[in-house]
């Protein structure tokens, strides 16, 4: 579409250099309102794994979706690829199209704590070694 030559005239380069500053600002605080929601998210992935009933479980996994679905749109956007990358492994888990199983309750678990791991330690981009270990040990590419 455009040549290799091709360079933005300097007014939109300062605007895009603007843009980049602001969202790496937001990218702070989502990372500090985001980490309650991964609280939230691990407090939920727990009742998967143990919860007190089948309604239980089902409310829980059902939770465990809507915090999963909300990560996977938003990381990214924010500069944490590693939330969207690990919200959407939740989100196939627990979406309830997909018929969740019980069996899958440690890996829900797993990832939400990989989740919260990602925000508290504010591991940006790929988050370096630390985010290919944790992709490691989640099986995830």
């Amino acid at each position: 579409m455009f040549d290799d030559d091709f360079e933005l005239p300097d007014e939109l380069a300062d605007m895009a250099d603007i843009a980049a500053a602001a969202l790496a600002e937001m990218g702070e605080e989502y990372a500090k309102d985001a980490c309650k929601d991964a609280t939230r998210l691990l407090d939920f992935a727990k009742t998967v794994l143990q919860p007190e009933s089948d309604e239980a479980w089902a409310i829980a996994t059902e939770k465990v979706f809507g915090l999963a679905h909300d990560f996977k749109g938003q990381g990214q956007t924010f500069g944490y690829d590693l939330v969207t990358k690990f919200g959407e492994a939740l989100c196939i888990i627990s979406r309830p199209q997909n018929n969740p199983s019980r069996d899958d309750a440690t890996q829900v678990v797993r990832l939400s704590a990989a989740i919260h791991t990602v925000l508290s330690q504010k591991l940006t981009g790929d988050g370096g070694d630390a985010g290919a270990k944790l992709c490691n040990e989640l099986g995830l590419p």
